[in-house]
C-alpha cells in the first residue's frame, strides 16, 4: 500500500477536508485513501490522485468519508477497486 496524496491545487482550501471518493466532508474522520502497489509502482506514487501531477510531496493526504470507507470498501484502491492487502 503507498500513501495516496493530493496536490496543493486538488486539495486546496476546503477541498483537503472532502471525501477523494464522493466529495462530501469528512470531518477528519474516515480512512486515507489506499493505493495498491500496481497503481503506485514507480514514479505513480509521486503523483496526485486527483489530477495526475506531481505533488512534489505537498498538498494533503487523500481521505475517504465514513460512508466511502464503511467495512470493507476503504481496504480497496482508490485508483484502480482492487483490494489492497
Amino acid at each position: 500500500m503507498a500513501t495516496s496524496r493530493l496536490c496543493e491545487n486538488c486539495s486546496f482550501g476546503s477541498k483537503k477536508d472532502n471525501c477523494f471518493n464522493c466529495g462530501n466532508p469528512h470531518w477528519g474522520r474516515g480512512k486515507l485513501a489506499k493505493v495498491c502497489s500496481n497503481c503506485s509502482f514507480g514514479s505513480k506514487k509521486d503523483k496526485c490522485l486527483g489530477c495526475g501531477n506531481y505533488h512534489w510531496d505537498r498538498g494533503s493526504l487523500a481521505r475517504l468519508c465514513d460512508n466511502c470507507s464503511f467495512g470493507s470498501k476503504g481496504d480497496n484502491c482508490v485508483d484502480c477497486g482492487k483490494h489492497v492487502f
